[in-house]
């Protein structure tokens, strides 16, 4: 005799999609081609204007951010390649065996690409955990490849760019979608 089948766990079976509203922010337009060429280059020239002596090892890393930013939001455009050229043009700007900072770009490029479909649903606090993580990995990086090649020792500081670099993500991700947000506005 087979048992009968109460409805109740026909409805607890169920595993559709869920009815939740989606976030707007992932329906926005993929960016333009010029808007993240210009983003990054702006990064660069931030990454390399002159600060004094004292303000220096605690700049934040723009550069990386913004890469990590693109590697995020648009994975087709900006990718590990781009992380890498970007690392070489810091390596020769900042005088510094050439491919430190290129592999840690790779590494960086390569995180967020990884696990951009989870960092994307994430509220920004966590976003700023992940980000914070993904960079002090590329400092470690580039401090273990600098003590291998002789380089001089860093202060606490350049483990602490990283965090600052990070409280920055909330404001970079805002001006950073402004472009894709107006375009949004613009088609309803």
């Amino acid at each position: 005799m087979k048992p009968e089948m109460k409805p109740e766990s026909a409805v607890s079976r169920f595993s559709g999609p869920s009815l939740e509203p989606i976030n707007p922010k992932l329906l926005l337009p993929p960016p333009r081609l010029w808007f993240i060429t210009v983003t990054l280059l702006v990064a660069l020239l931030i990454d390399l204007f002159p600060l004094s002596e004292a303000v220096t090892p605690w700049r934040p890393e723009i550069v990386a951010l913004t890469l990590l930013y693109w590697c995020t939001w648009a994975p087709r455009l900006v990718g590990v390649s781009i992380g890498f050229v970007l690392g070489l043009v810091m390596d020769v700007a900042n005088g510094s065996a050439l491919g430190q900072h290129a592999f840690a770009y790779t590494l960086l490029a390569f995180g967020a690409d990884y696990f951009r479909r989870r960092v994307v649903s994430f509220p920004m606090w966590q976003q700023m955990v992940f980000v914070a993580l993904l960079l002090e990995i590329c400092a470690v990086v580039v401090f273990l490849l600098r003590m291998m090649s002789g380089g001089a020792l860093s202060g606490a500081a350049y483990f602490i760019v990283p965090l600052i670099s990070a409280a920055l993500w909330p404001a970079l991700q805002s001006l950073l979608q402004w472009q894709q947000q107006r375009a949004a506005q613009a088609e309803r």
